[in-house]
């Protein structure tokens, strides 16, 4: 999968900067390159519902999953975006959608004092719905673990092409290992400079540990001007090494 570029202001890790016309070419390019890859992978393996993880906060993960949902939508696939994090969601404040648009959410749907209607919020591509977490539970990680998840994920499996939900750190919390369980993969995002190979390999473990699938990882925030060929080599060569350690640790 290919290294998304830095294109960030320098005042806040919480801006979304999102794919589209006035994004630079090179940003919108890569997650098209992420979408096809992807779409590799499903010709020849079931890759429909993905968790986006990383291994601790401020790697770009939130971002990464919101913008490879409207990569994917726009290419004309049914889209549910699901933000996963029960313990501090902020998708609906990443999309701008207010409070609110948010009083509702997975928490609402799971333990019934929400309607879909009340829930499912579409965004301005006719393709792609949000669900926000929901009001914050005392048991997340219960709740994720739960049979009453694994239903709600197959109902949108029936309702969508692809299904995309953003969880917590993986390293922080269980919860991206509980709920990999019931989803055919994991995207693992790093962030130079806020990633560490301790970090990423502890997630990695503990997400091996449930057989998780691991699609690859995603280098977020990658800058090539600053970067040395040297440097751009190890990316790649690193990311292709921990594909292939992954694939074989499924054999």
């Amino acid at each position: 999968m290919p290294a998304l570029k830095s294109h960030h202001k320098k005042s806040s890790h919480r801006e979304l900067l999102r794919v589209g016309d006035d994004a630079p070419f090179q940003f919108t390019e890569s997650y098209k390159s992420l979408r096809t890859n992807l779409e590799f992978l499903s010709a020849t393996s079931e890759c429909k519902t993905m968790i986006v993880t990383s291994s601790v906060p401020n790697e770009g993960k939130s971002n990464v999953a919101v913008n490879l949902a409207i990569t994917m939508a726009t290419a004309g696939k049914r889209v549910i975006l699901v933000d996963g994090d029960l313990r501090k969601g902020t998708l609906s404040r990443y999309l701008h959608l207010g409070k609110s648009k948010s009083h509702g959410g997975i928490t609402s749907l799971l333990t019934g004092s929400a309607e879909w209607s009340d829930v499912l919020v579409r965004l301005n591509d006719q393709n792609l719905i949000f669900v926000p977490a929901g009001p914050i539970p005392p048991n997340p990680a219960e709740i994720l673990a739960s049979e009453k998840m694994r239903t709600l994920i197959g109902t949108f499996n029936k309702f969508a092409d692809c299904v995309i939900i953003d969880t917590p750190p993986a390293s922080v919390v269980t919860d991206a290992a509980v709920l990999s369980r019931f989803c055919d993969g994991v995207i693992f995002v790093v962030r130079p400079g806020v990633t560490t190979i301790q970090g990423a390999q502890l997630s990695k473990k503990s997400l091996e540990a449930v057989n998780a699938r691991i699609l690859g990882a995603v280098i977020n925030g990658y800058d090539t001007k600053k970067s040395s060929r040297k440097d751009g080599y190890y990316y790649s060569y690193s990311y292709d090494y921990y594909s292939t350690d992954a694939g074989k640790s499924r054999k």
